[in-house]
């Protein structure tokens, strides 16, 4: 008995540091506001992950922070609801973002400036 409570002790032991250390990796500073999270990112570094969008991506991504909804955003994509829908999550999961809200609290400025 004693031997498999070392060895779970082990192992949980081991998948917190491996947790702890993902975490510190893949971590972006970021402040809650009232429709999600702020990231700390400056210009440039906003310009980096839009330019690891594919250029559907950066198409849908553009409509997308115009204030389009997805159905809208199919349309002028001519694509079907499915594909802007996939696009979408990917364009929400390079960026680091969960929700259009913060899509639009931390990109809007590219919008703005029509780089990326």
């Amino acid at each position: 008995m004693r031997l498999l409570a070392r060895i779970k002790e082990k192992l949980l032991n081991s998948k917190s540091t491996t947790t702890e250390l993902h975490k510190k990796k893949t971590s972006v500073f970021s402040t809650r506001t009232a429709y999600g999270k702020r990231l700390g990112l400056s210009h440039s570094e906003k310009s980096q992950l839009v330019e690891s969008l594919t250029p559907r991506e950066k198409e849908a991504f553009f409509i997308l922070l115009g204030g389009y909804s997805l159905k809208e955003t199919a349309e002028q994509l001519n694509v079907r609801y499915s594909t802007a829908n996939t696009y979408q999550t990917a364009i929400y999961k390079k960026l680091n973002v969960n929700s259009r809200a913060e899509l639009i609290i931390n990109f809007r400025d590219m919008c703005e400036t029509g780089q990326g």
